[in-house]
């Protein structure tokens, strides 16, 4: 029942979102839009989606290292069907069906897996905001109001790094140090505080087992770079609509839509990444149609969904599985 209900609060987000982003377009200019796209930019989203996985499937195998000596080739499936599964299934469960699937195919023990997928949140987290905070303070031509606001934005976001980068160096002492501080706010809730400790101690496991400052650099260097392609891959997407914009267009966007994807929404975040891009072209007083804005999200958006999930049952298929065992795996996790 509480699943169902989250599902129903996600489309209703999806819906409502996707109602916001159409309220100044024109149907009409967005089918003419598709008609004139360059779709000479298909090939290299295409190649530059590839990579981007293969870098996490690399992150992934870096992580495992100290319990199993995997390859990237080995954990490649595993990775796209997780990702396929988050297409699929609502609330991230795809994370779930990866731990699933690894635990299956190689017997690594689901809490080991479970925290190497918490530690690549946290260095995604620290690689997105670093690059927001740059890609804020590189954009051109935006307004007073605007450029005070992001300057704002980006001091909090190296705010933040900072303080994770702190989490990577002194973990237990961070850890503890956070569990006392909860303390100090009784009104915030329990189940709260339990989750964000829970998920920085699984964290903290995944950083121990490392071991090794230079697989922590390596592993971090790995994360800035998957999300510098993936604002690039943004970017080819705008520009394949006529829409002239900049890397630190890519940049801002792929921070707010990491944002913007914290909120329960339909599978395939649907609405809400197309509220994002019309955000993140407005903030630097890029001027285009709005029909060509949504255009570009949803061919953005339409081509990693179709992808991603393809390669994930192809993989599906190649493991022996069916969606029936992913939906056993997520309903097996609270």
């Amino acid at each position: 029942m509480k699943r169902l209900l989250l599902l129903l609060f996600g489309i209703a987000v999806s819906v409502g979102s996707l109602w916001y982003a159409m309220r100044d377009t024109d149907t009409n200019m967005v089918l003419h839009a598709f008609k004139t796209a360059n779709y000479a930019s298909l090939p290299p989203i295409l190649l530059l989606l590839l990579a981007f996985y293969w870098l996490k499937s690399i992150r992934f195998a870096q992580l495992l290292a100290p319990a199993a000596p995997l390859t990237a080739g080995q954990l490649f499936p595993p990775v796209m069907i997780g990702f396929a599964a988050n297409n699929i299934l609502p609330a991230h469960l795809g994370e779930f069906v990866r731990v699933f699937v690894v635990n299956r195919q190689h017997r690594i023990p689901a809490g080991t897996v479970l925290s190497s997928i918490v530690l690549e949140r946290i260095f995604d987290i620290f690689s997105i905001l670093a690059l927001f905070g740059l890609g804020i303070l590189f954009a051109p031509s935006m307004p007073e109001n605007y450029q005070r606001g992001g300057m704002i934005a980006a001091a909090v976001a190296a705010a933040v790094v900072l303080v994770m980068i702190v989490y990577m160096v002194r973990t237990d002492w961070f850890v503890t140090t956070t569990a006392r501080a909860f303390r100090l706010f009784p009104f915030i809730p329990g189940w709260l505080t339990e989750k964000i400790l829970d998920l920085l101690r699984q964290g903290a496991i995944g950083l121990h087992s490392l071991k090794s400052a230079r697989a922590i650099l390596s592993i971090a260097i790995n994360s800035l770079i998957q999300w510098l392609i993936n604002g690039y891959s943004a970017c080819l997407a705008l520009e394949a609509f006529g829409i002239d914009v900049t890397l630190s267009t890519g940049l801002i966007l792929t921070g707010i839509t990491a944002l913007g994807v914290m909120i329960p929404a339909a599978p395939g975040y649907f609405g809400v990444v197309q509220v994002c891009f019309q955000i993140a072209v407005q903030v630097q007083q890029i001027k285009p149609d709005p029909s060509l804005v949504l255009a570009a999200s949803l061919y953005s958006q339409i081509v990693g969904y179709i992808a991603v999930t393809g390669i994930g049952v192809f993989c599906l298929n190649r493991a022996h599985l069916s969606l029936k065992d992913l939906q056993r795996a997520a309903d097996s996790n609270p």
